[in-house]
């Protein structure tokens, strides 16, 4: 039995840790949740057509050429996800935290998944 414990106990922490130091990160908001990278006319639709991006952008604080890359790269009508990955995992962590802050700002919450 402690041999089935300790297996189960280190598969949740490795899939913790697996998830927590990716850059992709999930959104949350008006009952709608994506990853941050994810595709998709929601997304766009939320994030991009509402404006929450231009002003998540600015309320970051983070420097006018990132600003710029993550707008263009979460909202443009070809999304891709790699690209968008590439210019998160460019960013330090500071930057990626001021960049949730940000989302929080602005009325979304970050990796909370909607209960159904």
């Amino acid at each position: 039995m402690k041999l089935i414990l300790t297996y189960v106990a280190i598969v949740v922490l490795a899939l913790l840790t697996g998830g927590c130091s990716s850059n992709n990160f999930m959104i949350y908001k008006d009952a709608k949740h994506f990853y941050v990278t994810s595709n998709g006319p929601e997304l766009k639709r939320v994030l991009c057509d509402s404006g929450d991006m231009d002003k998540i952008a600015s309320d970051s604080k983070l420097p006018n050429a990132i600003q710029n890359e993550l707008k263009d790269s979460i909202c443009a009508s070809k999304k891709v996800k790699e690209r968008l990955m590439a210019s998160l995992d460019g960013m330090t962590k500071e930057q990626r935290a001021a960049l949730k802050v940000a989302f929080r700002r602005n009325g979304y919450d970050i990796n909370v998944v909607a209960n159904c």
